[in-house]
């Protein structure tokens, strides 16, 4: 009896790096959408001034460009502290707890994504 062996791995792989890109892609963007809903907003140049862009394969980065917008993020610096925000709804940590919320959700986002592989 022969018996043949079929070594699809190299595919799968490449297949799988795909579909890990696109899931991390789609949690960028909704880290960068939820982090904008919840940025402190007075003129708005915070929520305005964003992105979401590829670093490398497998690694995205959501990106502030406003220089206030790590004294935003922290609260305050070792001198001074933020007790006020003018919008309900927005404070310190939009952006971690943005990631936060959107890392207990990337299961789901992956597996949805894992239907493309199909080998």
């Amino acid at each position: 009896m022969n018996v043949k062996v079929v070594d699809n791995s190299l595919l799968f792989t490449s297949k799988l790096k795909n579909v890990l890109s696109t899931a991390l892609n789609e949690s960028s963007r909704d880290i960068l959408i939820l982090a904008r809903n919840r940025a402190p907003y007075k003129q708005g140049g915070l929520r305005l001034n964003s992105d979401a862009t590829q670093q490398s394969l497998l690694n995205y980065r959501v990106n502030y460009y406003i220089e206030y917008a790590r004294f935003q993020e922290f609260g305050g610096d070792n001198k001074r502290v933020v007790r006020h925000y003018t919008t309900s709804g927005t404070g310190k940590n939009y952006l971690n707890g943005a990631g936060s919320i959107i890392f207990k959700k990337m299961d789901g986002t992956i597996r949805k994504h894992c239907n493309r592989i199909g080998i």
